[in-house]
């Protein structure tokens, strides 16, 4: 009787583990792509932070962000320009939590998924769909990568010109994040 209890306990406490990946920063970044019609731009940042929670339920919770000021270009004054256009004391971070529901609580070794979620970013929030490519490691880690576009003007931030030309509306966004997991 009491093993018959200790084993359900057991897998009772197995059924209910959340796993809970963090971002490696070492490993992952985040890259913007803008474009003037006379040149691109693409900054990078390595100073990313984040989570995903994975409940036995099969919902996946994602927190993902940035420092404004860890984006760099190769260019330091367009950098600077960039951080007072955002207005970085004011809002320093760019931050996306996402919401995705799976069949189960574990992952396969290979997803594509859709987050449903919300994009901070120069201190105003909008819905944001978010498809990210994730291969699975098993709950010791795993790879996810992907792409979404977002309008500088939804975000109400003044393009940069050069010779009086706007940069486009469009800021492409892509981010290929190392996770490390485990189980609780």
């Amino acid at each position: 009787m009491t093993y018959t209890v200790f084993l359900l306990s057991a897998l009772l406490a197995q059924a209910s583990a959340v796993t809970t990946y963090s971002v490696n920063p070492q490993k992952s970044e985040l890259r913007y792509n803008i474009v003037h019609k006379f040149h691109k731009v693409n900054g990078v940042s390595k100073v990313v932070q984040g989570k995903a929670l994975l409940k036995p339920d099969g919902t996946l919770q994602v927190m993902v962000r940035a420092p404004i000021g860890s984006f760099e270009s190769g260019d330091g004054n367009r950098d600077e320009h960039m951080r007072e256009t955002l207005e970085e004391p004011k809002y320093p971070y760019v931050t996306y939590k996402g919401v995705a529901k799976l069949a189960s609580g574990t992952l396969p070794p290979k997803l594509d998924l859709v987050l449903d979620g919300q994009l901070e970013f120069h201190g105003r929030k909008h819905p944001e769909k978010v498809k990210v490519q994730l291969d699975n490691a098993g709950p010791n880690g795993a790879h996810a990568k992907g792409h979404f576009v977002v309008s500088l003007d939804r975000y109400q931030i003044e393009r940069p010109s050069l010779l009086f030309i706007k940069i486009d509306d469009a800021c492409a966004i892509d981010f290929d994040l190392q996770l490390t997991g485990r189980s609780s």
